[in-house]
């Protein structure tokens, strides 16, 4: 199987946490490769796999969290600034807005305040596999689709699975 081109990385406090309290999760998404790559963050849609990339969180513990619930009338389209640009070696917060983005938290994360003490496991899997446009595009169009579907081709198709980063709450 050949190498992935990007890894993902989460980082979370390594003293116990308290429960009920909320967790810092840091993610990185770096480009492991020896070329640029162009990569897009998360996206209206993206945390639950309603279009690419999906970038899909876990969280598992003492006992089942309840799930997010995050409703889209319409998912805003893809735009070129959406589009980020990595340097070989270089990495970005795909949640972190730069340059006009529109990217947003992934709320499983930003929402997790453990509900027991004991052993949270948290991953992400970022997922470029479609091949389909119109999986990537959104609900509705703007002025420069054709430009934001060309760049689109530039996207590496994979998906990643991040470290298991370990929560322990007191």
């Amino acid at each position: 199987m050949p190498e992935l081109p990007f890894s993902v990385r989460l980082t979370v406090p390594s003293e116990p946490q308290q429960v009920g309290a909320p967790v810092q999760v840091s993610i990185a998404v770096r480009n492991i490769s020896d070329q640029p790559l162009w990569i897009i963050g998360v996206l209206e849609g993206s945390e639950l796999g309603l279009r690419y990339p999906h970038y899909l969180p876990q969280i598992t513990g003492p006992q089942p969290l309840p799930a997010v619930e995050i409703e889209y009338d319409m998912l805003a389209p893809l735009r070129l600034q959406d589009f980020r640009r990595l340097a070989a070696g270089e990495s970005f917060d795909p949640t972190a807005q730069q340059n006009g983005e529109a990217y947003l938290p992934l709320y499983t994360f930003t929402n997790f305040r453990p509900p027991a003490p004991g052993r949270y496991e948290l991953r992400l899997t970022l997922s470029t596999e479609s091949t389909a446009n119109e999986q990537w595009m959104g609900g509705w169009e703007l002025p420069g689709k054709e430009q934001a579907q060309e760049r689109l081709t530039l996207v590496p198709r994979l998906r990643v699975d991040s470290n298991v980063a370990v929560v322990m709450v007191e």
